[in-house]
């Protein structure tokens, strides 16, 4: 029986990382501060990608009720 290894790298300095100690998003960290660092950095990065596309209506404003 083959025994399976996981090539899994911290995100945020690139080490390997055997055990999923820190595990956030489904990457895996070095330590809590990097894990808290990758969170921070996906929270930024939606964010950015929510924020270029702005709401575009170019209907005119209705009025009335229909």
């Amino acid at each position: 029986m083959a025994i399976q290894t996981t090539n899994e790298y911290c995100p945020i300095c690139g080490k390997d990382v055997a055990e999923p100690s820190f595990e956030r998003f489904g990457a895996w960290a070095c330590s809590e501060t990097h894990a808290e660092a990758y969170v921070k950095e996906v929270r930024a990065q939606k964010l950015r990608t929510v924020a270029q596309e702005p709401h575009r209506d170019d209907r005119p404003p209705r009025r009335g009720c229909c």
